[in-house]
């Protein structure tokens, strides 16, 4: 096609350089390009007799009469390119469309092979802690001898707890299996015009087994706050855990929670899966509108769990932080929740322009507790916090830094002890813009001093008086500043309200 389109050019310069310039000559030669096709090549053979003939009216361009039949020649391969050209761009744009069909057949048949995957491991998941720990745990509880078992699990409503969490886990595991099966044989006779929306549609009438799972979640945390409690629960997965490892075919036995994360996020899958699917399905296919509508029923059933589904995960987060960080003082109850968790400053007010004194801060609903990471190097100790204090949000102050002291928490000071020392933290140095805010606690001065540090103010020196304690924090972003100060903000005027049950 190149050298037709070069040539098609070099014709066009033949035009643009010819010496006619009258209007009749325009004319003619476009009668000469719209109906040589037409005329055919007949005329031109037949031109190679004696007498000299001009269909076309065009002898006046040459007197040679070899010139003419050769000119007439040119003029028809000109047209036949033209023809030729405009031929392969509309074939071009016809194999465009199949190319791009063809592709997103492909696509379509990979985000379903995705999804058939994700089925397979979630499914089987649920069914390994179902054989693995479910009845083994059950047997435990009924047989063991031990007294904490007894007290605290074995005649207590906590039992049928465990009785309703074994039971929601295998009906979700049943219903997800049948999923997998339809989804496993659609699979087998796919082809670009299978249908997919159907087996959905049947599936999104299921998924009212997860209520009674959401329902009862605060019922499951506080069972597995129990169990974690009890020295004879933690050998008996330790046992299961080795069990899985040394079968004939070993398997993974996950944490726990992980069996009571998962559900939580599973309807996102299908959002998104069905988004895929619907994406990379023609308007023409017999299945795209079926597509579209049954994506949002399943975004609609996600947004209306969207709170329950976040409750849910932040209560299950304390119980996880409760285990990682070593003697931590927030214990799981019923309403507490943790809000936020990040890497923050803490900031010296000695020397405000550090920022090498990083702690993982944790807000509940009631507390904030900041903490370090362990130090020591050992295996059981690896994903371990050093916990280092507590600010009772209830009474707390939470304040905007002043422009003044942000600006002098970005000077840079140069000290004759700093030769050879470097920071250890090269993401967030002074002489950057800086971000942060304050919190102000009050605490009761038992000890009738005050303490003469500048974290510090006292109204009084008498015994009771409060003391005012100050905590100033620098986050490394402007976001990351307006997400913590609202969310703390919110946090301290729920736990302040008389008789609040945040912590109870």
């Amino acid at each position: 096609m190149i050298d037709f389109t070069k040539k098609g050019n070099q014709s066009t310069l033949l035009y643009n350089t010819s010496s006619i310039s009258s209007s009749s000559c325009t004319n003619n030669s476009t009668t000469t390009t719209s109906s040589s096709v037409a005329s055919g090549s007949s005329s031109i053979i037949s031109s190679e007799t004696a007498s000299f003939s001009d269909p076309y009216n065009l002898s006046f361009l040459t007197e040679n009469q070899k010139g003419y039949h050769s000119l007439m020649d040119d003029l028809s391969i000109i047209d036949n390119i033209h023809d030729t050209i405009v031929c392969e761009q509309d074939s071009s744009l016809y194999d465009k469309q199949v190319i791009d069909i063809a592709r997103h057949v492909s696509l379509k048949h990979q985000a379903l092979l995705a999804l058939l995957q994700s089925e397979v491991s979630y499914v089987n998941d649920l069914f390994i802690f179902h054989e693995s720990f479910g009845l083994r745990l059950k047997t435990w509880v009924d047989n063991t001898a031990d007294k904490d078992v007894i007290t605290k699990l074995k005649n207590t409503p906590t039992r049928e707890d465990l009785n309703i969490l074994l039971s929601c886990l295998h009906e979700i595991a049943t219903i997800h299996a049948s999923l997998l099966e339809d989804l496993k044989e659609r699979v087998r006779v796919w082809g670009p015009t299978q249908l997919i929306s159907d087996i959905f549609d049947g599936f999104y009438n299921k998924l009212t087994l997860y209520e009674p799972f959401m329902h009862h979640h605060p019922k499951f945390i506080m069972l597995l706050d129990t169990l974690y409690k009890l020295p004879t629960f933690t050998k008996l997965v330790e046992a299961i855990s080795n069990e899985s490892k040394n079968r004939a075919v070993p398997f993974k036995m996950n944490d726990i929670l992980h069996y009571i994360y998962t559900p939580l996020h599973r309807l996102n899958v299908y959002c998104k899966s069905l988004r895929q699917l619907g994406y990379y399905s023609d308007p023409s296919h017999p299945d795209y509108y079926s597509l579209q509508n049954v994506s949002r029923k399943f975004k609609s059933l996600e947004i209306e769990w969207f709170d329950r589904v976040h409750d849910c995960q932040s209560h299950l987060m304390v119980l996880e932080a409760f285990r990682t960080i070593q003697e931590c003082p927030i214990n799981v109850t019923k309403n507490r929740r943790l809000l936020l968790f990040a890497h923050l400053i803490k900031v010296d007010l000695d020397d405000i322009t550090l920022t090498t004194d990083i702690r993982m801060y944790f807000l509940y609903n009631d507390k904030l507790i900041y903490c370090r990471k362990q130090r020591e190097k050992r295996a059981d100790l690896d994903k371990k916090l050093v916990y280092k204090g507590t600010l009772n949000l209830r009474g707390a102050q939470i304040r905007q830094l002043a422009p003044s002291f942000l600006m002098k928490m970005c000077e840079v000071k140069k000290s004759i002890f700093r030769i050879g020392k470097k920071s250890t933290d090269s993401s967030s140095l002074p002489g950057v813009e800086a971000f942060g805010f304050e919190v102000v606690t009050s605490d009761v001065n038992i000890n009738a001093m005050s303490p003469l540090h500048q974290n510090y103010q006292s109204a009084s020196a008498g015994a009771g008086a409060p003391i005012l304690r100050r905590h100033v924090i620098r986050t490394r972003s402007q976001a990351e500043q307006n997400v913590w100060f609202e969310t703390m903000r919110k946090a301290i005027a729920a736990s302040s309200e008389t008789n609040s049950p945040l912590s109870g």
